[in-house]
């Protein structure tokens, strides 16, 4: 009789031990699947993280510089060159570039929208030292960039294109898009011109001439305050190409620069490459990934994947005791079964390998049962701690564009889909089997080892 086929009787034989072994089996398959389950749904759910925050960079202001640099007494600041932003714009990894900047512009002769809380009074203005008192203040705000639609009122849904078309890179220079109240209030209408002053601190302003190339219309709420100065109104705003932005006033100048990649995942290497772009002394600026955001996304993932790894390692050394003990238990009870077929000419060899071949038999079926459970138990342990971390972790927070702290529009991660693929089972049946083999195969080379008389003369 064929030594396989004896495993298979005794499988049948003692159903006690089969029961036992294949529950202890089965809860080992399935912690080890879940294990290497959630590290392998971990790691992917952070290259989707990553991609939830965009393939995006800012190049902004840092406040934390600026403050010093007024502190210890500069009176300046050094602004940010367009030469800068072309070459970190010329790096392989940027598909495309938004450059931003905002300044202040007189009245020039036009209608404006005034404030609500100062219709029909004194208008506010804001105080600004060292000007002549008699001097036009600015009323509108002209607002620089070379891709209109990118800018955040737009990308936001608090502005939107109503006729004409909208600023981009291949805009000719002096052309403007101005806001829907602006344009009634000044019989302006698409293809028509207009001048407008720029106001500059030193004033030496310049005039530019405008054709209207868009109209749109202003949707943005304003703060309370913001209701109080004319030029913080949204219909008091004029967006205009970045090349002429930059002739408008001595102020003018590059306030943000968002560079869009081609993949999320080139954010790093991106951000290494821009870096030596920068320059080395008087840089107030800073390059945003939005690290501390990802960071924080990231960090149940990383939390899981740990845990997930510890519990590995522990199911590997409690069940690999647990299964020797047992096997040992079980082969010792088996010793006069071993001692006739050693007796009756059987190999060694043979006999160890039908002791090896009832456990992976059982071991096979139990893999097997695992892997049917395994994604609806591992998804409901793996939501339950995810779940947690997040709470945990607390809400996401981003920077608006003028640098102060705001809630994100990014969702928290309180769920993780748990995928079981080929390398996962790969892995678990690679370290379960292999721990099967081990913890059975010390046991049954002792007992083989020993003198057939000796094992005959045991009883059972």
């Amino acid at each position: 009789m064929s030594f396989f086929k004896r495993a298979l009787i005794s499988i049948w034989q003692r159903k006690g031990r089969t029961s036992l072994f294949l529950g202890l089996f089965l809860v080992v398959f399935l912690l080890i699947l879940s294990g290497f389950a959630i590290q392998q749904s971990a790691e992917k759910s952070k290259v989707d993280a990553r991609k939830q925050l965009g393939a995006e960079v800012r190049l902004k202001r840092d406040n934390d510089k600026i403050k010093e640099a007024i502190l210890s007494g500069k009176s300046s600041i050094t602004p940010l060159s367009k030469e800068t932003v072309d070459q970190i714009s010329n790096l392989p990894q940027v598909k495309s570039t938004l450059i931003t900047g905002e300044t202040s512009a007189a009245k020039s002769g036009f209608k404006s929208v005034e404030p609500e809380e100062a219709a029909g009074t004194d208008s506010m203005s804001p105080s600004m030292p060292g000007i002549d008192p008699n001097r036009e203040v600015p009323a509108f705000k002209l607002f620089g960039t070379n891709d209109l639609l990118k800018t955040a009122d737009f990308k936001n849904r608090n502005a939107k294109l109503i006729e004409g078309e909208a600023i981009t890179d291949k805009t000719p220079a002096n052309s403007a898009v101005v806001e829907e109240t602006f344009a009634k209030n000044n019989q302006l209408k698409l293809d028509d011109t207009f001048k407008i002053k720029g106001f500059s601190l030193d004033g030496e302003e310049k005039e530019q001439q405008y054709k209207v190339i868009g109209i749109y219309k202003s949707e943005k709420e304003v703060s309370a305050l913001e209701r109080m100065y004319e030029m913080a109104q949204p219909e008091n705003k004029i967006y205009v190409d970045f090349n002429t932005f930059l002739k408008t006033s001595e102020q003018a100048s590059i306030d943000d620069a968002t560079f869009y990649l081609n993949d999320p995942l080139q954010v790093d290497d991106f951000v290494k490459d821009a870096e030596t772009k920068l320059p080395t002394e008087s840089n107030f600026f800073k390059l945003d990934a939005y690290t501390e955001q990802y960071e924080q996304m990231i960090g149940p993932f990383e939390k899981m994947a740990a845990f997930s790894s510890i519990m590995i390692k522990v199911i590997v050394v409690a069940g690999g005791l647990i299964l020797t003990f047992l096997s040992l238990l079980s082969i010792r009870d088996r010793k006069k079964e071993v001692g006739i077929l050693l007796s009756l000419g059987e190999t060694k060899v043979r006999v160890i390998l039908q002791l090896v071949a009832e456990i992976l038999l059982i071991g096979i079926i139990s893999f097997g049962l695992s892997l049917a459970i395994v994604e609806t138990t591992g998804q409901s342990i793996s939501n339950m701690m995810l779940s947690k971390q997040a709470q945990d972790a607390g809400p996401i927070t981003q920077e608006d564009e003028y640098g102060q702290e705001e809630a994100a529009t990014i969702e928290p991660v309180d769920k993780m889909k748990l995928e079981v693929n080929k390398i996962v089972i790969s892995q678990a049946a690679s370290l379960g089997f292999l721990l099967i083999i081990i913890t059975t195969l010390v046991p049954s080379i002792i007992i083989a080892r020993t003198d057939p008389k000796d094992l005959f003369a045991q009883k059972e």
